[in-house]
C-alpha cells in the first residue's frame, strides 16, 4: 500500500514529459537535419503516443483515504510541482524562440514548431495555472497569473473563477458547450466572449465597491500589460541578439499563445459538452438553477493523463469542490464518464460527426437520469 502511494506521488513527475519535448525535437533536428520530422514530435506524442499509453495503462478509480487527505494537503511536494511549471515554461518559450531563430527551418516547419510550443503551453502553462488560481495562497495565485500571461490569457484568471464556476452548465456560461455545437464554433465563440466577460466581471466588481474602473487599478489590464512585455521581449530579443526580423519573434509569441488558448477552450468543450443544470423553484417561489454538483462536468479517470495533467480530468469533483488540491480530487461513478482521456477526446472533437455519434447519446442518457 505504501509503495502504491509513493508510486502515485512521484508519478506526477510525468508532467515533465511535455517540457522535455522541445529539447528532444531539437536533438533530432540538429543531429539528423530532418527538421520536418523534429517539429512534429510534440503533436505526434500528444495525440498518438499518449492516447495509446493511456489505454494500455487504463483507469484508476481509487480515491485518497480520509487519513491521507490531511497529510497530502499539507505536503509541499504537490504545491511545488505546480509552482515549478512557471520557470519551466519560461525556459520552454525562450528555448523555442532560440530554435526558431537559429535552425534551418522552412516557413511551414516554423509554423508547426510554433504550434508545438503552444500545445506544450496548454499543458505546462494553462493547466497548472488553472490549479494555482484556485488556491488561497497569494504566491500560488500570482504564479498562476504569471503562467497565464505567458500565453496572453490573463483574463482566464478572472472569468474562470467568477464566471465559469458560478454559471457552469447554464446558458450564461461561455465555457459550457451546447448539445450539438461543434468544437470549431465553440472555440471561436469562446475566444471572443470569455475575455469580454472577464472585463464585464471586473467592471461589476468595481461598481459593487463604489469605485470607478481605471486601467491602473485593473488586474485584467495588468496581466495584459505583462503579456505585452513578453511579446516585446521576444520581438526585440530576436532582432538584437540574433539579427532577424522582429516580426518573427512577435509572431512566435502570439502564435504559441493562440494555440495554447485554443487547446484550453477545446478542453472546456470536452469537460461540459451538453450538460445542464436544472431549473428549480426555491422557497420564495422564484426560479433558479440547481447548485453545481458532480453531475455537471464530464469525468475521466485514466491514470497516465491524470498524472500528467495534475488530475484535471477528475473535473466533476473539481467543480463540486473547487478548492481541493489536485491529488485529493476523487472519482465518482455517478458523474458522467468520458470514454477516454483528454488527448483522445481532443482528436475526437476535431471530427464533429464522429464526436456527436459518440457523445450525443451519452448526453441524452445522462439527462434522462
Amino acid at each position: 500500500m505504501l509503495k502504491s502511494i509513493r508510486l502515485e506521488k512521484y508519478g506526477y513527475l510525468v508532467f515533465l514529459l511535455p517540457a522535455s519535448l522541445p529539447w528532444l525535437s531539437a536533438v533530432i533536428g540538429t543531429t539528423t537535419g530532418l527538421w520536418s520530422v523534429a517539429v512534429i514530435l510534440t503533436p505526434f506524442t500528444f495525440f498518438v503516443l499518449i492516447p495509446i499509453v493511456d489505454i494500455l495503462i487504463g483507469k484508476r478509480t481509487a480515491n485518497p483515504s480520509t487519513d491521507a487527505e490531511q497529510r497530502i494537503e499539507n505536503e509541499r511536494f504537490y504545491r511545488n510541482l505546480t509552482l515549478l511549471c512557471l520557470p519551466l515554461y519560461m525556459a520552454v518559450v525562450s528555448f523555442g524562440l532560440w530554435v526558431l531563430a537559429t535552425a534551418p527551418m522552412s516557413l511551414i516547419e516554423m509554423i508547426i514548431w510554433t504550434v508545438s510550443i503552444g500545445l506544450i503551453g496548454g499543458v505546462l502553462a494553462i493547466n497548472p495555472a488553472h490549479e494555482l488560481i484556485h488556491k488561497s495562497s497569494r504566491l500560488e495565485r500570482v504564479a498562476g497569473g504569471l503562467l497565464l500571461s505567458l500565453v496572453c490569457y490573463g483574463s482566464f484568471k478572472i472569468e474562470h473563477i467568477r464566471g465559469h464556476h458560478v454559471h457552469v452548465a447554464t446558458p450564461y456560461d461561455g465555457s459550457s458547450a451546447r448539445l450539438g455545437e461543434s468544437v470549431y464554433r465553440f472555440v471561436l465563440r469562446s475566444l471572443w466572449a470569455n475575455p469580454w466577460r472577464a472585463f464585464q466581471i471586473e467592471q461589476d466588481s468595481f461598481r459593487r465597491r463604489a469605485r470607478v474602473w481605471r486601467v491602473w487599478r485593473s488586474e485584467l489590464a495588468g496581466w495584459a500589460a505583462l503579456s505585452l512585455l513578453w511579446a516585446l521581449a521576444c520581438a526585440i530579443g530576436v532582432t538584437h541578439y540574433m539579427d532577424i526580423p522582429a516580426w518573427l519573434g512577435l509572431g512566435y509569441f502570439l502564435g504559441q499563445s493562440l494555440v495554447a488558448i485554443s487547446l484550453l477552450e477545446i478542453i472546456n468543450y470536452i469537460e461540459h459538452y451538453g450538460l445542464e443544470r436544472r431549473l428549480q423553484t426555491d422557497v420564495s417561489g422564484g426560479v433558479r438553477y440547481e447548485r453545481v454538483s458532480l453531475r455537471h462536468s464530464w469525468n475521466s479517470s485514466f491514470l497516465f493523463t491524470n498524472l500528467m495533467l495534475f488530475e484535471l480530468q477528475r473535473h466533476s469533483d473539481h467543480h463540486a469542490y473547487s478548492g481541493r488540491r489536485y491529488p485529493l480530487l476523487r472519482h465518482f461513478n455517478e458523474s458522467p464518464q468520458l470514454p477516454a482521456g483528454y488527448p483522445t477526446m481532443v482528436v475526437l472533437a476535431a471530427l464533429p460527426p464522429l464526436w456527436r455519434r459518440v457523445m450525443d447519446r451519452r448526453v441524452e442518457a445522462y439527462r434522462a437520469t
